[in-house]
C-alpha cells in the first residue's frame, strides 16, 4: 500500500498504534482471567492434596485394624484347633473307658 501524503501515514500509525493499544488490552484481559483460572486450580489442587493426606490416614487407620482382626481371627482359629484336639482326646478317652 502505498501513501499519497503524510497525513494518510498519519492516520496509519494511528490506526496501527490504536490496533496495538487494543492488542494489549486484550492480552491484559486474557492474563487477568489465566491467572484467576490458575490461581483457582492452585485452590483445588490443595484441596485435593489435603482430601488425599486425610484419605491416606483414614486408609492406613483401616489398614492397621484389618491386620488386627486378622491377628485376632488366626488367634481364634488357632484355640478352635486346639479345643477340636482335646475334645478329640476326651473322646478317645471316654471310648476306652466305655470299651473296658
Amino acid at each position: 500500500m502505498a501513501f499519497e501524503n503524510f497525513p494518510e501515514v498519519w492516520a496509519a500509525l494511528g490506526r496501527l498504534y490504536d490496533s496495538l493499544v487494543e492488542m494489549q488490552k486484550q492480552q491484559a484481559q486474557a492474563n487477568a482471567r489465566f491467572d484467576a483460572k490458575f490461581e483457582a486450580m492452585s485452590e483445588r489442587i490443595d484441596r485435593l492434596a489435603a482430601s488425599m493426606g486425610t484419605l491416606t490416614e483414614h486408609v492406613d487407620t483401616l489398614t492397621e485394624r484389618v491386620d488386627r482382626v486378622v491377628a485376632t481371627v488366626a488367634t481364634l482359629a488357632g484355640t478352635v484347633g486346639q479345643m477340636a484336639s482335646m475334645i478329640d482326646s476326651h473322646e478317645r478317652r471316654l471310648q476306652r473307658l466305655e470299651g473296658q
